[in-house]
């Protein structure tokens, strides 16, 4: 028998303002997590940033904004749970 592992997908609800990390650092590059953008925790994927790791679901090829780190607190006001 499989084990699932359970998905949880959220959705912002009030956008974010970011500031862009490379490989070492945070950069002085800002980017905004737009409303309406859906995300996917996956805490298997930490890096070390904050305490949840969240993925972009959108897939287009241009986005600035590929995964996104932050605690609880900012999940909770930004973001909604939807599955």
């Amino acid at each position: 028998m499989q084990m699932h592992e359970e998905v949880s997908m959220y959705i912002c609800n009030i956008p974010l303002v970011i500031n862009i990390c490379d490989n070492t650092s945070i950069t002085e590059k800002e980017a905004v997590v737009k409303g309406g953008s859906k995300w996917r925790r996956d805490d298997k994927q930490k890096r070390g940033l904050s305490t949840v790791h969240l993925l972009n679901l959108s897939g287009r090829v241009d986005e600035e904004i590929l995964w996104l780190e932050l605690d609880e607190k900012i999940l909770e006001k930004h973001f909604l749970k939807i599955c």
